[in-house]
């Protein structure tokens, strides 16, 4: 199961930085276009913000899945491992409640756009309803990632994004997802280099 998340949200994060590509291309187009031509070449500024909308939800559940979010840990970082277990399972089932609405609204919207049709007026007509499904199928893949992070922090795991403890005792400190066992294993790592420091002063 974990292996086929990390496998589809690393597919959805070649896409979002494939959008990113595109989306930079098509201003500096527009940009060489208004410069020499004085006026934007048509369906640029829709490429952009559809390109724009791929690039925001489905890195998302990339960004999930290798634990590259933004975290704020001036709490947890001084409560006991147990502890901050169970802060961390309580915080992605709250994640997962709010994902489920909103993968869910997100997915009543796109079909309703779907079928009306819905387009954008400008200087050409432009679909809408292509990015309401992609915001609908990101919400979605995050909201798998945050299952398996629920599941894995309920047994004690650490969630996507690091492989090993070994890994972790490398890694910035970062207490918000760190188990017991990762924090041995940086206990392993710290004595370990004691260890040399003093062999070395010898």
């Amino acid at each position: 199961m974990e292996r086929i998340v990390r496998s589809l949200t690393s597919t959805f994060g070649v896409i979002a930085t494939l959008a990113t590509v595109v989306m930079m291309v098509a201003i500096t187009i527009d940009v060489f276009c208004r410069t020499l031509y004085q006026k934007s070449v048509p369906g640029i500024l829709e490429i952009s913000e559809t390109a724009l909308v791929a690039a925001v939800f489905l890195g998302m559940s990339y960004t999930g899945a290798t634990n590259s979010h933004i975290q704020i840990d001036l709490l947890t970082e001084r409560l006991p491992a147990r502890v901050r277990q169970v802060v961390v399972t309580i915080a992605w089932t709250f994640t997962s409640a709010f994902l489920v609405w909103a993968t869910y609204a997100t997915t009543t919207r796109a079909m309703k756009s779907t079928a009306e049709g819905e387009i954008r007026m400008g200087l050409v007509n432009w679909p809408i309803y292509p990015a309401r499904w992609i915001i609908a199928i990101g919400f979605a893949a995050m909201l798998v990632v945050a299952i398996v992070n629920v599941i894995r922090t309920a047994r004690g795991q650490e969630v996507l994004g690091f492989a090993s403890p070994e890994q972790l005792a490398d890694a910035p400190v970062r207490p918000f997802e760190l188990t017991e066992e990762a924090e041995e294993a940086r206990s392993r790592a710290a004595a370990g280099g004691s260890t040399t420091e003093t062999e070395d002063d010898r």
